[in-house]
Order: structure tokens, then C-alpha cells, then sequence
């Protein structure tokens, strides 16, 4: 069981993004990612493919996280702004850029 409880929606218009913060209650484990990306997007009413969770900070014992989200309205302004890394454990599919390879002497 998880709840995720929303506290603050900003407005970012130069970004097209909205920053969401709060907390994500659960029983047992700390969720992933995804399973918090997938949560919000609903409780928000969002697109899944829009949402992405850029923190998660659990504490010890607690069965509470607070979390830090964006929403953006475009998904190729959220590739272009997100990072290779945190668009990984969000679980968006990445391309690998391949390194350019030295011209044979």
C-alpha cells in the first residue's frame, strides 16, 4: 500500500514544468522510482510519460519519504532538461550515445 501526499504544486513557465513536493506513505520497503512515478502521475491526474521523481529522501524507521518531482508538458522538453541517469531510474528507455572511435593510422 502507497499514498502519496502532495504539499506544494510551483509553476515553472520558462521550463514548461510544474515542481511537485510531499510525501509518499507506504508499508514495508522504500518504492522505487517508478512505483512512485506511476502513483503520482495518478494522484495528479498527470501523463505517466510526462512525470519525473528527482527525489526520494527516506529516513530510518520511518515509513514516510519526502519527495521532489517535476511534471513537464512535453516529453522531448522533459529529455532535453532531465539527465541520462535520472531519465534511467525513472525508467525511461535511453539511447546510449557511442563514443566517437579514433581514425585508424
Amino acid at each position: 500500500m502507497m499514498d502519496v501526499e502532495v504539499k506544494k504544486q510551483n509553476k515553472m513557465p520558462l521550463l514548461s514544468r510544474e515542481r511537485v513536493t510531499g510525501y509518499v506513505h507506504f508499508d514495508g520497503v522504500t518504492p522505487t522510482l517508478v512505483e512512485v512515478r506511476k502513483a503520482l502521475a495518478h494522484k495528479i491526474k498527470a501523463t505517466e510519460d510526462n512525470v519525473v521523481v528527482r527525489h526520494l529522501y527516506g529516513r530510518y524507521g520511518m515509513r514516510r519519504a519526502k519527495l521532489i518531482a517535476h511534471i513537464y508538458t512535453d516529453q522531448a522538453v522533459l529529455k532535453h532538461l532531465e539527465g541520462v541517469n535520472l531519465l534511467k531510474k525513472n525508467g525511461f528507455a535511453v539511447a546510449e550515445a557511442k563514443p566517437a572511435e579514433a581514425p585508424a593510422a
